[in-house]
């Protein structure tokens, strides 16, 4: 490994921010390693150090019923966003108050999330 650094004029700090770009934090993960031509570096983890996939466990993957969409910014509502949404004022307004909150104007940004939830940020 030292004589292959030396001809590709690294060091072991390099390779391992290289590591750390690809979410392996010790070189004993590593499989097999390629540094590519413009210089990133594909990594094959060792079998048992990979992460477990949905599929690896046989767990239905959930599509989501929405993109996360920000609906308000800064105390006022992204009417573009809520077009898309097939949502209203009136629907914001209804959630807000859910949540103890009975202005627009008092939220600093809201979301909608993947699952048709609202993130709500209230301003301080």
């Amino acid at each position: 490994m030292e004589k292959v650094l030396q001809d590709m004029r690294l060091n072991l700090d390099d390779v391992s921010m290289l590591l750390r770009s690809k979410d392996v934090f010790s070189v004993a993960d590593v499989e097999y390693g390629i540094l590519e031509p413009n210089g990133s570096l594909s990594v094959l983890k060792k079998a048992e150090k990979e992460t477990v996939t949905r599929q690896d466990m046989n767990i239905q993957p959930q599509n989501p019923n929405h993109l996360p969409t920000e609906i308000i910014t800064d105390g006022k509502l992204v009417q573009r966003n809520l077009r898309e949404l097939n949502l209203d004022r009136g629907w914001v307004e209804q959630q807000l108050r859910m949540q103890g909150i009975h202005s627009i104007e008092k939220v600093f940004y809201a979301e909608i999330q993947k699952d048709g939830s609202l993130y709500i940020n209230p301003r301080e």
